[in-house]
């Protein structure tokens, strides 16, 4: 059953216009990039037929760079932290060995 839906969905990805309803999409964007909404206004808001899920998609990409941010911020925050325990330790072993020298 699967490989009789295959050249179904293959049919309808390559005509757009079976899934816009008559919405003349896309269009160049700069002449470089396929432009899949009406208007500028409509892909911030992402509506598309008068649906929109901006709120979703600009709330996904925001978590997304905040959680990246917050990665970078504490991979420099734990590398800061191994530094100062490695100049620690170096210390401690330098203290360490100067007074197993002084005590022979």
């Amino acid at each position: 059953m699967t490989m009789s839906l295959f050249p179904l969905i293959l049919a309808v990805l390559e005509q757009p216009a079976l899934l816009s309803a008559g919405v003349e999409l896309p269009q160049k964007l700069f002449g470089l990039f396929t432009f899949y909404f009406a208007s500028f206004s409509d892909f911030l808001a992402m509506a598309s037929n008068g649906i929109s899920y901006s709120f979703f998609v600009w709330l996904s990409f925001g978590l997304t760079y905040l959680l990246l941010v917050g990665l970078m911020g504490w991979s420099v925050y734990q590398q800061r932290q191994l530094k100062q325990q490695l100049a620690a330790k170096l210390a401690r072993e330098q203290r360490i060995k100067q007074y197993q020298e002084q005590q022979t």
